[in-house]
């Protein structure tokens, strides 16, 4: 798995900031299926999922000889996040492991910076029921 601490604008293959490829249905299908795996990737110190916290900023699958690769652009909650790691082998396992995808490409992006504001409601929910006041 490919990573890159920089943001997209300058590790994507692609033109001009946060642009991608234009995606088949099969395509988004498969970004959405991606997205549903990730719920089971765990921030190590919420413990909440990194979609439900809104860690996930975008996923486009990109094709090359039949080779299906999820590029996902996430976030952490703070950029020095000693878990990084962790979260990178958890993104490869849910997405590849779960036979959606052959690869993963993780691009980690600091902007626009992640916040409270981004949590789901059922993020919000795990939160409270974990004693956190959201």
């Amino acid at each position: 798995m490919a990573t890159d601490n920089t943001d997209t604008t300058s590790s994507s293959s692609f033109e001009g900031p946060g642009e991608r490829p234009e995606q088949t249905e099969q395509q988004i299908q498969i970004a959405a299926d991606v997205a549903e795996y990730l719920h089971d990737v765990i921030d190590p110190e919420l413990g909440i999922n990194v979609v439900d916290l809104g860690l996930v900023y975008d996923i486009w699958i990109t094709e090359e000889d039949e080779k299906k690769t999820a590029v996902i652009s996430m976030t952490l909650t703070s950029p020095a996040c000693p878990l990084t790691d962790v979260l990178e082998e958890q993104v490869e396992a849910a997405s590849v492991g779960s036979g959606t995808v052959d690869a993963v490409d993780l691009h980690w992006v600091w902007m626009p910076p992640w916040g409270p504001h981004m949590i789901t409601e059922d993020g919000r929910e795990q939160l409270r029921a974990l004693g956190f006041a959201v």
